[in-house]
């Protein structure tokens, strides 16, 4: 990464002496608002979901064609994330677009004396939920004062979910950059609201859970549950997992692990789930900040966010081998490691109902039995996916860094599409309903959908 923003660096200057913005500076392109149509529905997180399962229901039309596309300034490295209406990208050199989710043209862009190598990630009040959002979109809601009073309790039931809560009506836009802040935008203007700063970069995104505010008693159960704070976890490469008020950008907690985190925080069962390079899994209360377990030992270091299914959790790490854990007890269900080859995982995992998918440096993509372990089939590439795999319904979607985007059949791993780009692959596509959208390090965002009957 740092290599290609030293590569992009006169570009990028050149760029910003045309436009002349500087860090607080929005280009609107005021010809080009969105378009007045039904909103899609919607992709707040990268990977899909709370537990980050990497996984959706719903499985893509058979037929596929580039519904628009849009050749932005630079690079991008990042899944993009939509509300539905916009669709939002950031670039290395530091540039955040919202795109017209319906034709792909920029509605406004912002520019800032950075870049960006982490995803995005969207906090969307009621207000602004589209009619047919994705069930993944709800927020785990955390009961803060049940879960310090009761520590035998679980706030967290996997049922206990809000769709986008009503507490908080301010739509944001969440970014992350290599040079470690956090900063909270209008996702319909780009203006800034507040900017928090940690000591590292930032490679993941970040994650939302709502806490209810205090109570009155003597209210109707409907207005008992109307209101909420917005919190939101934000990893860093200075070691630590932050805590902060949506609303205010504020500090809530931190909890430090002593090494370079560079997966996101996944959510379950009121608590969140971080693997980190100091080899280990930690699970970190969300209403304390305090370690909820001593954390598990995976023999090494990891960069993939974990997935937390229920009483499950999948990671995998650097050195070899994927863990199915019961974060509970604490116990390794099972341990796959490639009896021919070392493999190097470096990128996250898709939850199958029975299988799991996960990719390694070495240009495989395997699917493993999610009860055992097993290999039930293995896929290898032209080049290695650096991006993570996305199983949507009936397939597996992989984005790989020789460009080719793959639609691999989830039951035996047969491609039955494929798409070529010249730039490469670096993340995984984000999907709008029957819509997949996908951007590449040319700086080309498609959008393919069915074609028109």
């Amino acid at each position: 990464m740092t290599a290609a923003i030293a590569r992009l660096t006169f570009t990028a200057l050149a760029v910003l002496s045309v436009f002349h913005l500087g860090a607080n500076d929005i280009l609107h392109a005021s010809d080009n608002q969105p378009v007045a149509s039904p909103p899609l529905p919607t992709w707040t997180m990268s990977r899909a979901d709370i537990g980050a399962s990497g996984a959706v229901p719903q499985t893509l039309p058979r037929d596929l064609k580039i519904l628009w596309e849009t050749q932005t300034e630079e690079a991008i490295e990042t899944t993009p994330v939509s509300d539905g209406v916009r669709v939002y990208i950031t670039d290395v050199m530091g540039s955040v677009e919202a795109l017209d989710a319906q034709t792909g043209k920029s509605i406004w862009r912002r520019s800032f004396d950075t870049g960006f190598v982490a995803p995005a990630g969207l906090y969307l009040p009621s207000s602004v939920t589209p009619s047919d959002s994705i069930e993944t979109a709800k927020l785990p809601v955390i009961d803060v004062q049940k879960s310090i009073t009761d520590a035998s309790s679980d706030p967290l039931s996997n049922d206990d979910t809000t769709g986008r809560t009503s507490g908080f009506e301010q739509p944001l836009l969440i970014v992350g950059d290599v040079e470690g802040n956090v900063e909270a935008m209008n996702p319909e203007t780009g203006e800034s609201l507040w900017k928090f700063t940690t000591d590292g970069e930032i490679n993941a995104a970040p994650a939302f859970f709502a806490v209810p505010l205090q109570r009155d008693p003597s209210s109707s159960n409907a207005e008992k549950s109307e209101q909420f704070e917005i919190r939101l976890l934000q990893t860093s490469q200075d070691g630590c997992l932050y805590c902060l008020n949506a609303h205010t950008g504020e500090l809530v907690w931190k909890y430090e692990t002593g090494d370079q985190i560079r997966c996101a925080a996944s959510i379950g069962s009121g608590k969140t789930f971080l693997g980190g390079c100091d080899g280990a899994l930690h699970i970190v209360d969300l209403a304390t900040g305090e370690a909820a377990r001593e954390a598990m030992p995976l023999g090494g270091p990891t960069g993939s966010t974990p997935a937390v299914i229920g009483d499950e959790v999948f990671l995998p790490i650097m050195d070899g081998a994927v863990f199915a854990f019961n974060p509970t007890s604490g116990e390794i269900r099972w341990k796959f490691e490639d009896p021919e080859r070392l493999q190097e995982y470096r990128s996250s995992p898709a939850i199958g109902p029975d299988r799991i998918i996960v990719g390694s440096n070495n240009k495989h993509i395997d699917a493993l039995d999610r009860k055992t372990g097993e290999r039930i089939w293995r896929k290898t590439l032209r080049r290695r996916a650096d991006a993570s795999p996305l199983i949507a319904g009936d397939d597996v979607w992989i984005a790989s860094t020789d460009g080719l985007l793959q639609r691999l059949s989830l039951a035996d791993g047969e491609e039955t599409w494929s798409f070529e780009s010249r730039g490469k692959f670096i993340a995984a596509p984000a999907i709008l309903g029957d819509r997949l959208i996908i951007a590449d390090d040319d700086g080309l965002v498609r959008c393919f959908a069915a074609p028109s009957p």
